[in-house]
């Protein structure tokens, strides 16, 4: 059962962003170069996130447990998290893509930004995955592991074909739950250079800090995956509902684009 759940993971993961480029590069406004700086404020994010996380005792066996009590883990984690992305997203697209100010825009940026991730985990849980394939095949003692060593590739081989067969259709799920988010954060980011208003960008980073805050601390109080994929699940739902507000037409920015006509009419 592993074996098609993983797959399905996989699937998903892969074709959720290019399912999502292609319905959005026919609209008008949309590039490729527009998704793919997406990509690269992700990418650029990471140059700094992940060695930030190093330093910061988040990465590397465990040492964060050392440095800081939870509560404060979680919210260092946030913040290194929501700094970091929406730092590349607001330095991308004031600098590079300065064309980006439209809804459909924000909404492509934030494709090609959840998009990548999606793309990086896919694979590696595809590696991950074939060479557990492998290992199993082959057996661990082909590899001239003896001792300690032997015995501790055997536990992590066992763990990963141990796990429940649900478990990479979460991982699946999160990756959509993930685009969602990801989307309303670039909207958030668009608008803060749309309408020169940093309180949008700071809403950005303190959204981002608190998905991934919440995930670190529940999941470091012992709550399950898939209850942790229930909260996630509820942050994409307020996700989603605020890329609908933030639609062409709705919510917010028809209230702003009233604005705008009623100051020219003004003038």
């Amino acid at each position: 059962m592993l074996y098609l759940t993983f797959a399905v993971e996989i699937l998903i993961m892969l074709a959720l962003p290019v399912t999502l480029v292609l319905l959005l590069i026919r609209r008008p406004g949309v590039s490729w170069g527009l998704i793919l700086a997406g990509a690269v404020a992700f990418v650029g994010s990471q140059v700094v996130h992940l060695p930030l996380n190093w330093g910061l005792g988040l990465l590397g066996g465990g040492r964060g447990v050392a440095l800081w009590p939870l509560p404060l883990m979680a919210l260092v984690a946030g913040l290194s998290a929501g700094i970091c992305e929406e730092g590349a997203r607001y330095l991308v697209l004031r600098f590079w893509r300065r064309e980006a100010r439209s809804w459909v825009q924000g909404v492509a940026f934030g494709t090609g930004h959840g998009g990548v991730e999606a793309l990086f985990t896919a694979g590696l849980v595809l590696v991950t995955f074939v060479n557990m394939i492998v290992l199993r095949q082959m057996g661990l003692e082909s590899l001239g592991l003896t001792g300690e060593m032997l015995e501790l590739a055997h536990a992590q081989v066992e763990g990963y074909w141990s796990i429940a067969w649900y478990l990479p259709l979460l991982g699946g799920l999160e990756r959509v739950f993930a685009m969602a988010i990801q989307i309303a954060l670039s909207l958030l980011v668009v608008r803060a250079l749309s309408q020169n208003k940093l309180a949008w960008l700071l809403a950005a980073v303190s959204a981002h800090a608190l998905v991934d805050g919440a995930v670190v601390y529940l999941g470091g109080v012992g709550w399950s995956p898939l209850a942790l994929e229930g909260v996630v699940l509820l942050f994409a739902l307020g996700a989603l509902a605020l890329i609908l507000v933030l639609r062409p037409g709705d919510g917010l920015y028809a209230a702003e684009q009233v604005s705008d006509v009623s100051r020219e009419n003004l003038t």
